[in-house]
């Protein structure tokens, strides 16, 4: 990966962060679309979770984890990468987190494969040495669906954001 890539890549993800800071604190909200569109409630949630316990530690939203075959830019491959929702950098470990607002047990193999495609992510090479944690945070879980993810090695938190009330609404009975 080239340098200019590099900064491209950093400054991009900086503003993302910086966006989503804004938008968790209620700073700024998302232009407003005449037609309904479709809202992404995880990434609302991850926005606000990661504000609220991870402030101000270094964070980044829907990378890209996986090495780049060959060091090749091309579209096609950046259309078939996995995209991690969140990979936090703690001192003693890289934690991986996948954002559900209701979890189900396929969230496993992603996170799993999450995991061990981090370490051979050109841009965390230097954390490459580091444990590799893997998380999964969700507004809803089912009791066996919990049991099930943390039977595999995958710590699970509930944590229900502050759209929790208008998803369950709109997404679970469907209401308008």
């Amino acid at each position: 990966m080239t340098d200019e890539l590099v900064a491209n890549a950093s400054v991009a993800e900086v503003t993302e962060s910086a966006i989503a800071t804004m938008i968790a604190r209620g700073l700024i909200t998302p232009t407003k679309q005449t037609t309904r569109k479709k809202v992404n409630w995880e990434r609302l949630l991850a926005y606000e979770y990661v504000e609220k316990f991870y402030q101000g530690i270094p964070h980044w939203f829907r990378l890209e984890v996986g090495p780049m075959p060959n060091g090749s830019t091309d579209l096609i491959y950046s259309k078939t990468r996995r995209w991690a929702d969140c990979v936090i950098h703690l001192p003693d470990h890289t934690l991986v987190i996948e954002f559900k607002m209701k979890a189900e047990p396929a969230v496993v193999s992603q996170l799993i494969h999450y995991g061990q495609l981090v370490p051979q992510t050109p841009m965390l090479v230097k954390y490459k040495d580091l444990p590799v944690k893997i998380k999964v945070v969700a507004a809803m879980v089912d009791d066996v669906t919990h049991a099930f993810i943390e039977s595999q090695g995958i710590d699970v938190e509930i944590y229900k954001p502050t759209n929790f009330e208008q998803w369950y609404k709109q997404v679970i009975l469907r209401e308008k």
